[in-house]
């Protein structure tokens, strides 16, 4: 099983400023790649943690809400995904660090950190300072007690009838 390091970003601009933004933050080189298909943008960066180069894929939050289910990254239509595949043990670093990278370039951005899509990392709100969370907390319902005042949560629905 490959390991995956995805941002969420919580933005209202399009995919394609917010690639060129990130791109810019992580100090990417060149100009990156569409993917017609799945409106990804695909830049080649280099490791902080080791002299190597991960692949960056900014694109739409391919999970989407979905009705009846909650989970942390609903209101984040933006994934930003950190691959160091030459050197996955240090992913996870690379992951932590372009977020705080893009949390401190756009403070007015609520942002996540996930490991796996499986285990919420780290959380930012404007004004607020980023949240860390304990190993092992899923970004699903069953722990939204503990991640709830940390993520933005998608409006109410004004109609009870039709969530």
């Amino acid at each position: 099983m490959s390991d995956s390091d995805e941002i969420f970003l919580a933005v209202e601009d399009g995919v394609d400023a917010v690639a060129a933004r990130v791109a810019e933050i992580l100090g990417v080189r060149g100009e990156g790649r569409r993917n017609d298909e799945t409106g990804d943008w695909g830049y080649v960066g280099k490791g902080r943690t080791v002299d190597a180069p991960y692949g960056l894929f900014v694109g739409p939050n391919y999970l989407g809400p979905e009705a009846g289910v909650l989970q942390a990254m609903d209101a984040y239509p933006v994934t930003v995904d950190v691959q160091l595949r030459t050197h996955k043990a240090l992913q996870a670093e690379e992951a932590r660090l372009a977020f705080e990278a893009i949390v401190a370039a756009m403070p007015d951005v609520p942002a996540l950190l996930l490991h796996n899509v499986e285990w919420l990392v780290a959380a930012y709100l404007p004004g607020q300072p980023t949240k860390y969370f304990e190993p092992r907390l899923t970004p699903d319902a069953e722990d939204v007690d503990i991640w709830g005042p940390w993520v933005l949560r998608q409006a109410e629905s004004p109609d009870p009838k039709n969530p």
